[in-house]
């Protein structure tokens, strides 16, 4: 899998679970963000070990 600047993925058993890891920014979206989670998950759409795909923040905050 491809390592990523924001984004971190862990997976259990057939769940991969997206963390947005920008906790001091609330997780705000910035463009290196959205090109990193549009890569990230459109990777794990193709993965056939995978059949959930969970987006979750870091931090107090999901998003800002």
């Amino acid at each position: 899998m491809t390592a990523y600047t924001t984004p971190e993925i862990e997976y259990q058993d057939y769940v991969a679970t997206v963390w947005m890891n920008r906790p001091a920014l609330h997780n705000a979206m910035n463009e290196a963000l959205i090109a990193e989670l549009t890569h990230a998950v459109s990777t794990l759409n193709d993965d056939t070990s995978v059949r959930v795909i969970v987006l979750a923040g870091r931090g107090k905050s999901f998003s800002a």
